[in-house]
């Protein structure tokens, strides 16, 4: 991200920080950042993490994508693909092993279940 998103993306956290209820200490602490530094984080002493942006999500109950969302709105709109398209948002659970569903007459599902049997007996040998 290029320093002039990097700003950007501060002043929407900056604006959020401003907008959002309770104490600086309850904003502090939901950021993960110590208590007395939420200004050292605006005034380029302490860098913006992800962390502290997810946590501030959290606290304000808002999706973390929204301070991009914002402070990038131009970006966005002129974006050709979505992340998405790149990756796939549901991945199955790792080692899950997908099956055809079954097809064909009763004796094709004999044999299928009869080599399945075979490999699975195989297998513990």
């Amino acid at each position: 991200m290029s320093d002039r998103d990097t700003i950007k993306v501060l002043a929407v956290v900056k604006r959020a920080v401003d907008a959002a209820p309770g104490t600086k200490r309850d904003l502090e602490t939901a950021m993960g950042i110590g208590h007395g530094r939420i200004n050292d984080l605006f005034d380029g002493r302490l860098e913006l993490r992800a962390r502290h942006m997810t946590g501030l999500a959290r606290y304000l109950k808002v999706p973390a994508a929204d301070f991009f969302s914002v402070a990038l709105a131009e970006s966005e709109q002129v974006a050709p693909n979505r992340l998405a398209e790149w990756i796939d948002p549901n991945p199955p659970p790792p080692f899950q092993r997908k099956q055809a569903a079954p097809s064909g007459t009763a004796d094709d599902m004999r044999t299928m279940i009869r080599e399945e049997v075979t490999a699975a007996l195989a297998a513990k040998k």
